[in-house]
């Protein structure tokens, strides 16, 4: 039986793992790509309704923090009935939200269906993506799971500028409801191709075969595909080790000032006097940068461990951060997007690589629903401290301060994280 498996899986032309990193790739460009275009729309809402920047941002703020929150209980969805249902279900209710945005007359509305029901739908769009990704391979696990959160970083280039233009032509009400049509052309027939694993299709992950057939040159191969579904932390258990937290800290402070900016880039370019037109094309910097960090750095994490290439990624992302504080040209923010983009790309495939490393594979889906929980509790107090800067100050000078000592804070607690000595069976 095992052989005929082995069989199988050596001589299927395209391996279905593939398909799965293609289909999950696609779902993060949309979902991500809806995220990141919501700083398009701060100016039409601010002036259609007369709210102030806050207002409009808090809507982000909670959209974040509920995606987050739900990551955990989809993340065990995902465990106990597959991705293929968790992942449309969350496809469904993305687009609906953004459909019903398009209906609002009161701020209470814009927090009910984008930041709630927007929310739940995105938090199907990365732990049940990467910990499916992963099941499917042994060997270029780390492709893998690089190719599916290179995904994000082409829906920040494309879909913002998409939405810009969609704005201009078609004003902001039918931009959601077109927002919300691709969201349902594309993410429930994409979750429909994410099998769980590769035994529920009779295949065996790929690089297994050759453990299985006791090949001496694939014999690390063979010790990791044995004992990695088994070996590990559980959630429970990984909670209660100092690495967990560290890395759950590291994660809100870098989030902090990752949302701050994505949100807010273009109302601080236009308010330098840089035409509208030119300030969107900054978040297409960021989001094609980012791709590259992600599939780069990831190939250089294979090398150096997750940990030294985060603190790489971490140092670089400081750095663009204080620059941006005296950007004061065209030239200067585009070099700011040029390398903050590679730097916060190259942090994203390094969070699931470090949870690996440290807590292995036994309960990685529920681990990185928690990290995306971390993600969102930043994600929800960036925009919002930004805003609220704003608001005061005119300016987001302060705010973009703040996000970067917060790079630096999670720089400084990365130096203290350590692999737990005991593994739970």
């Amino acid at each position: 039986m095992k052989s005929g498996k082995v069989d199988q899986a050596k001589t299927q032309r395209l391996f279905y793992g593939w398909v799965v990193v293609a289909a999950a790739f696609c779902v993060a460009l949309v979902a991500y790509g809806v995220q990141y275009s919501f700083g398009k729309f701060l100016d039409p809402l601010s002036e259609a309704f007369g709210w102030s920047q806050a207002l409009v941002t808090g809507a982000a703020s909670l959209f974040m923090f509920s995606r987050g929150a739900l990551a955990i209980l989809t993340g065990r969805a995902t465990d106990k009935y597959g991705p293929r249902i968790t992942v449309a279900i969350g496809g469904f209710f993305l687009g609906l939200g953004l459909i019903l945005t398009s209906r609002i007359s009161a701020a209470w509305q814009l927090y009910l269906f984008y930041g709630l029901m927007v929310g739940f739908g995105l938090s199907v769009a990365f732990a049940p993506l990467v910990a499916t990704a992963s099941r499917w391979f042994v060997q270029k696990r780390g492709l893998a799971v690089g190719i599916v959160v290179a995904g994000t970083g082409v829906g920040t280039a494309v879909i913002p500028l998409l939405a810009r233009y969609l704005i201009d032509t078609y004003e902001w009400r039918w931009t959601y409801i077109i927002l919300g049509l691709v969201a349902w052309a594309i993410i429930i027939p994409g979750a429909l191709l994410l099998w769980r694993s590769p035994e529920d299709k009779g295949l065996l992950p790929l690089g297994k075969a050759e453990a299985i057939a006791g090949d001496e040159k694939n014999q690390n191969i063979k010790e990791d595909s044995l004992t990695s579904e088994r070996a590990g932390f559980s959630l429970k258990d990984a909670a209660q080790t100092r690495a967990f937290w560290l890395l759950l800290a590291i994660i809100i402070f870098w989030s902090i000032c990752l949302q701050m900016v994505m949100i807010n880039i273009d109302k601080h370019a236009i308010g330098l006097n840089i035409p509208e037109i030119v300030a969107a094309k900054f978040l297409v910097v960021i989001g094609v940068l980012s791709i590259i960090g992600r599939l780069a750095m990831g190939a250089v994490s294979d090398r150096l461990g997750g940990k030294r290439t985060l603190a790489i990624c971490l140092v670089l992302q400081a750095l663009a951060m204080f620059w941006l504080l005296r950007a004061t040209d065209i030239w200067m923010l585009y070099l700011f997007a040029a390398v903050f983009g590679f730097a916060y790309g190259g942090c994203v495939p390094q969070l699931p690589v470090i949870a690996g490393e440290i807590f292995k594979l036994k309960s990685i889906g529920a681990i990185v629903g928690v990290q995306m929980l971390g993600v969102a509790i930043g994600g929800a107090i960036g925009p919002l401290l930004g805003g609220r800067v704003y608001d005061v100050t005119g300016t987001y000078y302060l705010a973009f301060m703040v996000g970067g000592i917060c790079t630096i804070l999670a720089l400084i607690l990365l130096a203290f994280i350590r692999a737990p000595r005991k593994v739970s069976p």
